[in-house]
């Protein structure tokens, strides 16, 4: 059951809490005999006295909508009036006149989607340099190779391919990846840890947060992140809490402050090349976010998007290779290193919830397409995926550093950005007064297009920052698109009141 509280608002919060009680049993989203949270535990969850909850209850109790069980708890009544007073009508009504039913109300399944699309972008300047989507470039997908694989697979197709596949995943790929991760120091003995093959990340967290979380618990991630994190929870109606990122990742003493009054359940990280930061979390910051997962007995779900695309120097190993206690559970992806569309990423987690993993999986979907596991693994032995990722960090890498070059030379005073070492994106801090939403729809009438700071930010709101990815533009658009953003900037610096003739929030756009 989720009531939000209006802290602001004039009318006494056991009056809100009533009015969303009513309308919950009213939508259908609360049913006739269902049980609701005590009032300790919803007092708890809404931060207000038990006295107000009580209060609440009570007054839906004389009106016929919930009742208390002694013993039991407090559950919606078989009969609430609210539902036969304003919905149904009488059941004679309802057998007698079906055309003249209201409707079905399908709003209260419907959730503020504002950030999941980026809205399509006009530029006066007849074309748009695009700094937004951090993912492969479709100009270096390994066709050819992906072709004379797919070739030699279906000359000699064999019936597996395209049967119902094992729900853990294609096994031989299983394999592969269990000595890809005792390579990077995870232990993957039997007892220890096992993987299991999903359809991508955002499939991965969805089927690990559904184990791990039950209603109204929440999760904790970083301020700001990859926005896909937020878009599942949002969708799934998770409420996060976000702790704030410095330039050693994830602030772990803002964490411990959080774990220690919160109903935390679960903390999201990306130590890695975080998106959008492109910070590696420190050593020291890895050890104490696994000393409080300890303490609080919390997991740790490790998002490692970019585990193959480090540009300088050795990959900084898994958080999971820490985890001597089985807190860590780990998710990776080929999406990002080879091609999004192949949607194969896997879990890497403590064998006893892995086994769950696994069943929960099968319950839900059976298995995924093993045609294109089996073609990712052929990709792999034969040498392909190795020499693919040489050639694209390669190139990934001149992007990287032309774009740090000309944000060295031309980002104005009083701005700052992190050179990542690997990954996607850049994050760029502008002066307090330079939000990023009306800085884009000016930046976009010059013909550059970037992510604004709501999109990264858990709060949704605007501030003055923005990121901007280059894996998807070559050296000449970046040499050319940075150049007109900085100096736009700097004449934002100069004169404020052009940030004026901007959007003023995202809908605006």
């Amino acid at each position: 059951m989720i009531i939000h509280i209006d802290r602001s608002s004039k009318e006494p919060i056991q009056d809100q809490i009533r009015r969303q009680v009513i309308k919950l049993v009213r939508d259908g989203l609360l049913a006739p005999g269902e049980k609701l949270p005590s009032v300790r535990e919803l007092a708890k969850q809404l931060d207000v006295s038990r006295k107000t909850v009580h209060t609440a209850y009570e007054n839906l109790s004389a009106e016929n909508i919930i009742e208390t069980r002694h013993g039991s708890g407090t559950y919606v009544t078989p009969l609430p009036s609210v539902v036969i007073g304003s919905n149904l009508g009488t059941r004679d009504e309802m057998e007698t006149s079906i055309e003249n039913q209201p409707p079905m109300r399908w709003e209260p399944y419907g959730f503020n989607s504002d950030f999941f699309l980026v809205p399509p972008s006009k530029s006066k300047a007849g074309k748009l340099i695009k700094f937004t989507m951090a993912s492969p470039d479709p100009g270096l997908f390994p066709f050819a190779r992906i072709k004379q694989v797919t070739t030699n697979m279906l000359w000699y197709p064999k019936e597996f391919f395209f049967d119902v596949g094992h729900p853990q995943g294609y096994l031989p790929m299983i394999d592969h990846l269990e000595k890809e991760m005792a390579l990077n120091g995870i232990p993957m003995a039997e007892t220890e840890n096992d993987i299991l093959l999903t359809g991508g990340f955002q499939r991965a967290l969805t089927l690990v947060l559904d184990r791990l979380l039950k209603p109204g618990q929440k999760v904790a991630i970083e301020s700001p992140t990859y926005t896909g994190i937020m878009n599942l929870l949002i969708a799934k109606g998770i409420e996060y809490v976000p702790i704030p990122v410095d330039d050693e990742g994830m602030d772990t003493d803002y964490l411990g402050t959080v774990l220690t009054r919160d109903n935390i359940k679960a903390v999201i990280t990306v130590p890695t090349f975080h998106n959008p930061t492109g910070i590696c979390m420190s050593t020291a910051r890895r050890e104490h976010l696994l000393r409080l997962a300890i303490r609080f007995r919390v997991p740790i779900i490790e998002d490692d998007w970019a585990r193959w695309l480090g540009f300088d120097g050795p990959t900084p190993p898994p958080l999971k290779t820490l985890d001597a206690g089985g807190y860590v559970i780990y998710i990776g992806t080929f999406s990002k290193c080879l091609l999004p569309g192949l949607r194969i990423g896997w879990i890497c987690a403590p064998s006893p919830f892995a086994l769950t993993l696994v069943y929960a999986k099968l319950g839900a979907e059976s298995s995924e397409a093993y045609f294109q596991q089996a073609l990712l693994y052929e990709f792999i032995v034969r040498g392909h995926f190795i020499k693919h990722l040489r050639k694209t960090n390669k190139e990934y890498r001149k992007r990287r550093d032309t774009m740090c070059r000309v944000l060295d030379e031309h980002l104005p005073a009083g701005c700052s950005f992190h050179r990542p070492k690997g990954g996607f994106t850049i994050w760029v801090k502008l002066p307090p007064k330079v939000l990023s939403v009306p800085l884009l729809s000016m930046s976009r009438e010059l013909g550059v297009d970037f992510l604004p700071a709501p999109f990264c930010l858990p709060s949704r709101k605007d501030t003055a920052a923005l990121r901007l990815a280059y894996s998807r533009s070559s050296e000449s658009e970046i040499e050319e698109g940075v150049k007109i953003l900085c100096n736009l900037i700097r004449d934002c610096i100069d004169d404020p009141k052009l940030l004026d003739s901007g959007a003023k929030s995202w809908e605006e756009l």
